[in-house]
């Protein structure tokens, strides 16, 4: 359940900077809590058409979960980007991958 929470939390984040425009820079925080108890507070910036993100999400029963990631614009309506998550403890897994998003045809949302 933690680990669904944290992939919706950064995809949440990775589509919220895939959204923003090149032309809309700026900086952004968020703080939530889950049906559980778990919670998640995070951030980041755009700039010139490059996102950056972190956060922790701590689940109801303490493990912290640590994500990072950035996104790029690549043409107009066009995104890439990579993100890190790590696992609570000395023992916890480290999860990469990246991804593209594109707009509708006519480059608008």
């Amino acid at each position: 359940m933690t680990m669904k929470a944290m992939i919706l939390a950064s995809a949440a984040l990775a589509l919220t900077a895939a959204t923003a425009s090149a032309a809309q820079a700026g900086s952004w925080t968020t703080r939530w809590t889950g049906p559980q108890g778990g919670t998640y507070e995070g951030g980041g910036n755009c700039f010139n058409g490059a996102c950056r993100s972190s956060g922790t999400f701590t689940g109801p029963l303490g493990g912290v979960w640590r994500q990072s990631g950035s996104a790029h614009q690549v043409g107009p309506g066009e995104w890439a980007g990579e993100r890190t998550i790590t696992g609570p403890g000395p023992g916890g897994g480290v999860w990469r991958h990246s991804w593209t998003w594109h707009s509708g045809a006519a480059g608008g949302l």
